[in-house]
């Protein structure tokens, strides 16, 4: 597989994931925000802020079957891989990390920062 088809597969991968992360986190942020669990987020309050009837508690919220605890679980593993694919698009880069970073530190010499200037591995 030639290194710039491998490159974006990477990239692809990694910007559904990042587009996957935030949307678990847009759920954990408003659809189930702390206090969605039924135990009043340890605040001793409801989802509607209230204590009461009618105030939440002891409802549990959930989306798609899970919970906000379930939805934290998968968006930390979103996270992990998306730092995992960070790694990997790093390595891909790494030749031409060093041009740039060559021309940066010394720009007397001729190093140019290019992508067109990365190999092809196949």
């Amino acid at each position: 597989m030639r290194r710039t088809t491998l490159n974006f597969i990477v990239d692809l991968i990694g910007f559904v994931n990042l587009l996957l992360l935030a949307a678990t986190g847009a759920v954990m942020k408003w659809v189930l925000p702390p206090g969605s669990g039924g135990g009043g987020g340890g605040h001793g309050y409801g989802f509607r802020g209230g204590r009461g009837p009618g105030s939440g508690v002891g409802e549990v919220r959930q989306l798609l079957g899970l919970g906000r605890h379930d939805w934290g679980y998968v968006h930390f593993i979103l996270a992990l891989l998306f730092l995992s694919l960070i790694l990997v698009h790093i390595v891909l880069h790494w030749t031409w990390i060093k041009t740039c970073a060559k021309s940066i530190l010394f720009p007397s010499r001729k190093a140019r920062c290019d992508p067109a200037d990365e190999p092809d591995v196949q």
